[in-house]
């Protein structure tokens, strides 16, 4: 089976944990998956914060390379601000006024629009602006609500993904059991013959 190292993980089950898997591998050698303006564009679209892309749409969605330096601005920041949920690191007044300023960005308000005669939902296409307000709203919400005691980090050395622990007895250790924990089983199978 072969792993496109490059691919999205959407396996954090809540969008900021998502946003914090487009930096792989912090401990080792990091894999950056949001490497150009249109990773950013196609994560938004994958993790259905943006529609896809709509060739004649005006308002399409189109990040800079400052958008892109400000996404993996507020991902690193919630990441360490994830991590002082933990209990490994302080949380610090920057990083909070980081994932604050996004989260105070407007996000597109669906509206009713009229068709050959019958009412339909109008989506407008968000900015990155909202696309980043929406992932730190996520993190706002996941850092003080209940669900910041599920958080666990993969249980796997060389892999740093974050989810969100919802299963029975809450003793999820792998981010996927088909990656990380094959791998996990594979070595400790080996080591025993």
């Amino acid at each position: 089976m072969t792993v496109d190292l490059l691919a999205f993980p959407f396996i954090g089950g809540r969008p900021a944990l998502n946003f914090l898997g487009t930096l792989g591998k912090r401990n080792t050698t990091p894999l950056e998956r949001l490497r150009t303006p249109q990773d950013l564009t196609r994560w938004s679209q994958l993790a259905g914060l943006a529609a896809p892309a709509d060739p004649a749409a005006p308002r399409a969605l189109s990040p800079g390379p400052a958008d892109l330096e400000a996404a993996r601005a507020l991902r690193e920041a919630l990441y360490r601000l994830t991590m002082s949920a933990l209990g490994r690191v302080s949380a610090q007044p920057a990083d909070v006024e980081i994932v604050n300023h996004w989260a105070a960005h407007p996000t597109p308000v669906p509206g009713l629009a009229i068709h050959s005669g019958a009412l339909h939902r109008d989506d407008p296409t968000p900015t990155i602006s909202a696309v980043l307000a929406a992932v730190a709203r996520d993190g706002i919400d996941l850092l003080t609500g209940p669900d910041v005691e599920s958080i666990r980090e993969c249980e796997d050395s060389t892999c740093t993904l974050l989810f969100l622990d919802t299963s029975r007895g809450h003793r999820r250790r792998w981010c996927s059991m088909n990656t990380c924990g094959a791998r996990s089983k594979m070595r400790t199978l080996r080591a025993s013959n």
